[in-house]
Formats: C-alpha cells, structure tokens, sequence
C-alpha cells in the first residue's frame, strides 16, 4: 500500500457556468502530480443555482462520461455538480471522474433548508453512504458539507474502515469573532477547522476538507481548505480568501500509528449502535 499524493483544489466556481469552472479544474490537475485531486462542493456550477439547476444538471451514473473535455485526465479528480435524476429530481453530488468518465459517486444526504441556505427547494436528498478505493489499498468516504455536520456519517464511514474522509464544502461564513488574534475571522471557520481535527484524532484518519472561496451575492464562502492527519494534525492549510492548491502525501504507515495507542477503533461495536438506536426511534 504506497503513499497516496492528494492535492486540494481551492476554487472559487463561476456562477452557473460548468465549462469554464471544468477548464479551471483541468488547469490545476495539470500543474501538480497527484493520485486524487478533490474540489470542493458544486465546483462546475457554483453554489447559488436556484432555478437553474435543471438546466446545469448533468447526468452522473457510474459509467457516464461528463461533457467536459479534459477532466479526470491528468488525475483521478472529485468534482461537486448538479447531477441529473429520475423524474425530475436533481441531486448536490460529488462524482469522481477518471478519463472523463464517472467512476464513483455520492449524493448529498443533508440538505440544509435554514437560515440563507435553500438546498431543500431545488435538490433531491441521497440515501446511500459507499466508499471508494483513490488508489490500491487505500478506502475512501465522501461527505458532503452539511452532510460533515451530522456525526453519525463520519461513524460509518469510520465503522467501514476509511483511511481516508473527504469533506467537499462551500461554507459561508457566518459569526465574527471580535478583538484578539481571531479578530474579523468568521466564526463558522474556526468550527470546521475543530470538526476536521477531531473526526481524523478521534478515527485514526486523514480528513481533508476542501472548501470552496469567493463571493456570490450576499454570502462570502470562507475558503480556509485543509489537510488533516490521523493524529489531528493540520498538514496543508489554504488561506481565507483566493484559490489555492494544497499538496500533501498521506502515508498508511501515519494511519496504523495513530489507531495503535488506542482501543476506541478495534473495540467498537456497531451491532450495539443499532441496537441502542433502534431503541431510540421505536421508543422503547
């Protein structure tokens, strides 16, 4: 199982225009040698798609090959986009894309519907969590932003024993932290930096959290990517604002060290989780 070369691609999407954000990806795949290149969520379309969504919608089975030239070409690479499903239900998913052609996918669970987000208006939610192997040996989940705020995702992908959590996002910025070194940061970021550092210490994984930059409309996108390693250790950092790419070599050997001090991984019980859960949702 050799080491895996990943890069993170910090963008900031054109608004509703997939050929362009598809060049941009093809771009950054060329400039650096990796073995998974990931971008953040909704990187061909950008976020705000609202009534457009039908027409920036792409079809996305595994097989399919996507209508922009070039992409998956230099590195197997995950992009964010509109996919296009049965009955007219679209859906906010991540497609890894080899050669142009769609070799894994998933679809977002969690459609925030609060506050500035509108997701449950325009999109279908998923119901399936798999993984993917980025490279021989190596087994990777994908979540999708607001799909890293609902722990129990991150537990089955851990249950299923990932090396690897990849967190595609575009979180807007949201709180101010006034005076001090943190002073003018938006708030939220600090919060994803600490589910990000304590998902990959507390499972013996790698979590890497792209996410996307720029401004659309009102809402500011807080960028801030990161590379974490399975000790909880940050190993690439993007900035706060612009596009970036972010390099790192994720070493298995980094994964056994950190699961070997503890117990918590090897003695976990998933058939008690359901059992208790059940007892939860039946009520008894």
């Amino acid at each position: 199982m050799a080491p895996l070369r990943l890069v993170v691609y910090q963008s900031s999407p054109k608004l509703r225009d997939p050929e362009e954000n598809a060049r941009r990806i093809v771009r950054a795949a060329a400039s650096v040698e990796a073995d998974l290149l990931v971008t953040p969520e909704l990187s061909l379309t950008g976020y705000g798609v609202g009534d457009d969504v039908a027409r920036l919608a792409v079809a996305a089975d595994v097989g399919c090959v996507l209508p922009f030239g070039g992409l998956g070409d230099a590195a197997p690479t995950l992009v964010g986009l509109v996919e296009r499903g049965d009955a007219g239900i679209h859906y906010n998913t991540a497609a890894l894309v080899t050669s142009g052609r769609v070799v894994f996918r998933h679809r977002k669970l969690y459609l925030p519907t609060y506050g500035m987000f509108e997701e449950g208006r325009f999109f279908g939610r998923g119901g399936e969590l798999t993984t993917f192997e980025p490279a021989e040996g190596w087994r990777a989940g994908v979540l999708i932003c607001e799909d890293f705020w609902h722990p129990a995702l991150a537990y089955v992908l851990a249950a299923a024993r990932v090396h690897l959590i990849v967190v595609m996002a575009a979180a807007a910025g949201r709180g101010v932290f006034q005076g001090g070194e943190a002073g003018g940061r938006f708030a939220s970021a600090d919060v994803w930096e600490r589910m990000a550092r304590v998902t990959a210490q507390l499972y013996g994984v790698y979590v890497v959290l792209a996410n996307r930059t720029g401004v659309e409309g009102a809402v500011t996108f807080t960028g801030g990517s990161l590379i974490v390693g399975p000790d909880g250790g940050v190993l690439a950092r993007g900035p706060e604002e612009g596009e970036a790419l972010l390099e790192a070599t994720l070493d298995p050997e980094e994964v056994r060290r950190a699961r070997t001090p503890y117990a918590h991984a090897r003695d976990d019980d998933p058939r008690l989780t359901m059992r208790l859960l059940q007892r939860v949702v039946e009520g008894t």
